[in-house]
């Protein structure tokens, strides 16, 4: 296109020559296209930045940060926590994030508050409502003042419903007064070996130099979930109580729990200075874990961030058989022979939990020395699992069979053998075989921790709104 009919074309604003006006609508086709694709690159990158933006390089995974492990953000969960930990039943820890971070805990503090109770007083005993009870405000199962309630029932108001009236009536029925109870509080605390915790008060309303960590919370919430009432109560998803005036039914306050099947409890939490908290347990195949979620930004992440982390864990943290009861895994020689050798295995299957981004799985064995015969089922050495320098399990190895003791000419040969052994350097006694190898341990893979499905994330939202609608 010449220089004169550029002129022509942006000159004639209503009269185009018709060459223009089909290169204006090319040019103008051509650069919506332009802009589009740009939005759409634009949307893609936000997206995907979104979508990964809670993967972190100083997350932990094991003991070792996503950045030093050279995972990818498919890899490690994608939680947007501010502070957070995932560990087995026995404090494995699997993932963590600013773990040991003093934070305010929120309503967590009542797990606390109930293992005192538990511990120091009696389920059937009656607590008199006080006045400060009924009137500490917030989160309420509504008792009112010179009600006389049991133990038990407070117990599953302070638990289940989030009851600050219940715990504030808790602290004076078991310490006299709160002052007393929180040092209750604080002494268990010290006992149970939590360093990044110290309480102020039973219910966890926000006060100075109140807080905790999520690694002390996962020591807590672990302990407390040993106990057979508090494990069934933080488990309720509604319980029912009655003032005399007729039962009231009470909600969970754990969106998790009243929405997926795995999830065993335990408590939820939330104040101005803790954002929306979480301490949750599920189980699934026999596996039993543990996650805590604290500083989200809303209620619903709260339950979210919990289901991508234990969903990871499940995922990376499963259970494999090492042994079979019916195997021969070690040829055993004995001593009192110079050529014989028991059978030797477990003498039950040996099942362990695996983390797969530990890696192999290392076999190790040590016999003892058998002089003389030895009996089927007489231990005759340790066997042990490891993945790096972590134990999986360890056990006796036993005989598979009985073998009886040399006779004594028997005897006598295999001392003159070994006499001449001396000088030969043959030490005259059978090898030991090894028929158990190396494990190898696959990581899993398939975006767990990832992502919630639309399904799990509707019912959630849908709870939290019947739930936020039963208060009023």
């Amino acid at each position: 296109m010449t220089a004169e009919a550029v002129s022509t074309c942006y000159a004639e604003s209503f009269t185009e020559a018709p060459h223009c006006a089909y290169e204006r609508r090319v040019s103008s086709i051509a650069a919506r296209a332009l802009v589009a694709l740009a939005v759409m690159l634009f949307a893609f990158a936000f997206a995907c930045a979104s979508a990964h933006a809670s993967i972190l390089g100083d997350d932990y995974v094991g003991s070792t940060t996503v950045n030093d492990r050279g995972l990818n953000i498919t890899q490690a969960p994608a939680i947007d926590a501010k502070y957070g930990i995932l560990c087995d039943a026995n404090g494995k820890v699997l993932w963590s994030r600013g773990a040991s971070e003093h934070s305010a805990m929120a309503s967590i503090t009542k797990t606390m508050t109930a293992i005192v109770a538990l511990e120091n007083g009696n389920l059937n005993q009656m607590v008199t409502i006080s006045k400060n009870a009924a009137d500490v405000g917030e989160s309420s199962v509504g008792l009112r003042e010179g009600m006389k309630v049991d133990l038990k029932t407070l117990i599953s108001g302070l638990l289940v419903h989030s009851g600050n009236d219940a715990a504030v009536a808790i602290a004076e029925g078991i310490g006299g007064s709160q002052d007393k109870f929180v040092e209750m509080m604080n002494a268990k605390a010290q006992q149970m070996g939590l360093k990044d915790t110290q309480f102020k008060n039973p219910h966890g309303l926000d006060a100075e130099g109140h807080y905790s960590s999520a690694a002390d919370i996962c020591v807590m919430v672990r302990y407390a979930m040993q106990n057979d009432l508090f494990r069934s109560v933080v488990a309720k998803k509604k319980f029912k109580l009655d003032y005399g005036n007729g039962p009231k039914t009470y909600m969970t306050t754990n969106a998790l729990l009243a929405t997926w099947d795995n999830c065993i409890g335990v408590k939820t939490g939330f104040t101005n200075d803790a954002g929306n908290c979480l301490a949750s347990a599920a189980v699934k195949n026999g596996v039993e874990l543990y996650a805590v979620v604290l500083g989200c930004n809303d209620e619903a992440q709260r339950f979210t961030d919990s289901y991508k982390l234990l969903d990871w864990g499940f995922a990376h943290y499963r259970p494999l058989k090492l042994a079979s009861a019916q195997d021969n895994l070690v040829d055993v020689p004995l001593s009192g022979w110079l050529d014989r050798t028991v059978e030797a295995g477990v003498a039950k299957d040996v099942n362990a939990c695996v983390f797969d981004y530990d890696g192999d799985i290392s076999v190790d064995v040590k016999m003892v020395d058998v002089p003389d015969g030895v009996d089927e089922g007489e231990t005759v050495g340790t066997i042990s699992w490891r993945q790096s320098d972590n134990l999986v399990a360890s056990t006796a190895l036993v005989a598979r069979k009985h073998v009886g003791s040399p006779m004594p000419w028997t005897s006598v040969i295999t001392a003159a053998v070994r006499l001449l052994g001396v000088f030969t350097g043959d030490d005259c006694i059978a090898d030991a075989v090894l028929h158990v190898q190396s494990l190898p341990v696959e990581v899993a893979g398939g975006g767990s921790g990832q992502v919630v499905s639309s399904k799990l994330d509707k019912a959630i939202h849908k709870y939290i709104a019947a739930y936020n609608a039963s208060l009023y």
